[in-house]
């Protein structure tokens, strides 16, 4: 069977692919259903959509002809997902459509436009899809992760009762890389001209809870984890054939400390030398392990920080409400050992007012991550933090295309545009802060060779100082 496979982006991020998380990463989930279709005798297409227009996408798919497409997307990348479907069913209706992604978290049923709506991990549910559309076999209700289908003979959606189930990570082979060349960051350690990045995962799953985050919707609690032994033989893979120095973990949590400490190890021991960024959770990290990740190659690490106060970590179910004090230990352990830490923080909580944003300033500040990212709280569905805010009538907005953490959603009492306003001054002060500069400068006298890269971080974030406000208008915010 002939299959098509699309990450979609939304209009606003094609045109304005420096967004605030300036980083563009290669579509890791369709790379491995592309790879497990092919292994199982499938001629398979992977489009990542960078800068073409939905217009061109169908085009090039038309010109396929594919029997499947399957389309993964974010909430904000929802209404373009729609609408190259709705496309493709007018130019070739018996090409079936097959929707995944976060966004489907939310959904009971089939938007127009689609013939399947996959949720959780795509490879299983995908391989037997074709396979349905080739045999009629599997029966529908025993696929997992389907959990809707449009009816062939009436045209209407169907639910299903959805047994997600993923495939086991041992099994799977090696994704089907895209080409290396259209992926970057902007990020410490990673912005220098000879980078060249790669994503992989060591497992799958998270054993949080966070209210905001839809991984706990996909994996509800299940935690599983390669064959170091594969990982290490697709690291030597992506070094020999695509040049790649530095690698992106993308396990929604990489951990825990025992498997961290495994891989590490496995990595020494293989004599591979690469550098690598993972998530890491506040409180979950021993010191002689943060040791043990830096020698082996770790370069950065990424912080959920989300709130100033135990109060509000505790609405967000972050696990170390309890011990705050914690994070600013973390941070510091980690650049100790010359690992970068880019801090996550949100605003628009419930608990938000502008006086907060004056604490918010000065707790980061006292943390001093290496970098900052500043996201709106956002209400996606299928999360608790959804179905609450909805019950208590909080959502302000329903365009998909603003669920992306740029656009204020939720009701908290503080005005949309105000909002969008105090973020921008919280970067901004945090950014021009004497405690930021000193501590880069501090880094620099003790670590020389991290000078370049700091330098090109801190000239790319002056000249996006001034750009803040043309980014928000250019997305609506």
């Amino acid at each position: 069977m002939r299959v098509v496979l699309i990450e979609v982006t939304a209009a606003h991020y094609r045109r304005n692919p420096l967004s605030q998380m300036a980083r563009v990463l290669e579509p890791l989930a369709i790379e491995y259903i592309g790879a497990y279709l092919e292994q199982n005798g499938h001629d398979v297409t992977l489009i990542h959509q960078l800068d073409e227009g939905n217009e061109e996408v169908v085009e090039k798919i038309v010109s396929i002809r594919p029997d499947m497409v399957g389309l993964s997307c974010m909430t904000y990348s929802f209404p373009d997902a729609q609408a190259i479907a709705s496309a493709i069913k007018q130019a070739l209706p018996e090409t079936a459509t097959v929707l995944g992604g976060y966004h489907v978290l939310g959904l009971a049923d089939c938007p127009p436009g689609f013939d399947f709506v996959v949720k959780g991990e795509g490879e299983l549910p995908c391989r037997d899809i074709v396979q349905f559309l080739q045999t009629g076999r599997p029966n529908l209700d025993s696929i997992p992760g389907l959990c809707a289908y449009r009816d062939s003979e009436t045209g209407l959606s169907v639910s299903i009762k959805c047994n997600v189930m993923g495939a086991s990570l041992h099994t799977l082979p090696i994704p089907k890389r895209l080409p290396r060349e259209r992926y970057f960051s902007m990020s410490m350690g990673e912005n220098l001209p000879d980078t060249r990045l790669a994503c992989i995962v060591i497992g799958r799953g998270c054993a949080f809870h966070c209210d905001f985050c839809c991984t706990p919707q996909v994996f509800h609690g299940r935690h599983g984890y390669r064959d170091f032994d594969k990982v290490i033989a697709e690291i030597r893979f992506l070094q020999s054939q695509h040049g790649v120095n530095t690698l992106n973990i993308r396990d929604e949590t990489f951990g825990p400390e025992s498997v961290i400490r495994s891989f590490c190890q496995k990595l020494l021991k293989s004599g591979v030398r690469i550098k690598w960024r993972a998530f890491a959770v506040v409180g979950t990290v021993k010191p002689e392990t943060v040791a043990l990740m830096a020698e082996s190659g770790c370069h950065m690490l990424f912080y959920g920080i989300e709130a100033s106060d135990p109060d509000t970590l505790r609405l967000r179910r972050k696990s170390f409400a309890g011990h705050i004090e914690q994070i600013a230990k973390d941070v510091a352990l980690a650049q100790s050992h010359g690992i970068f830490v880019r801090g996550g923080f949100i605003v628009g909580h419930e608990t938000d007012t502008e006086a907060t944003f004056v604490r918010h300033l000065e707790f980061l500040k006292e943390v001093h991550p290496d970098e900052l990212y500043v996201s709106f709280l956002t209400p996606f569905p299928g999360t608790p933090l959804f179905t609450r805010a909805e019950k208590e009538g909080r959502i302000l907005e329903r365009d998909w295309s603003k669920y992306d953490c740029e656009h204020p959603i939720l009701n908290v009492g503080i005005p949309a545009d105000e909002l969008v306003l105090l973020r921008q001054e919280l970067y901004r002060k945090y950014y021009t802060s004497r405690e930021w500069r000193t501590h880069l400068e501090l880094r620099i006298a003790k670590r020389p060779e991290e000078e370049t890269t700091i330098r090109r971080y801190t000239k790319f974030i002056d000249e996006r100082l001034n750009i803040f406000n043309s980014f928000a208008v250019a997305n609506g915010s």
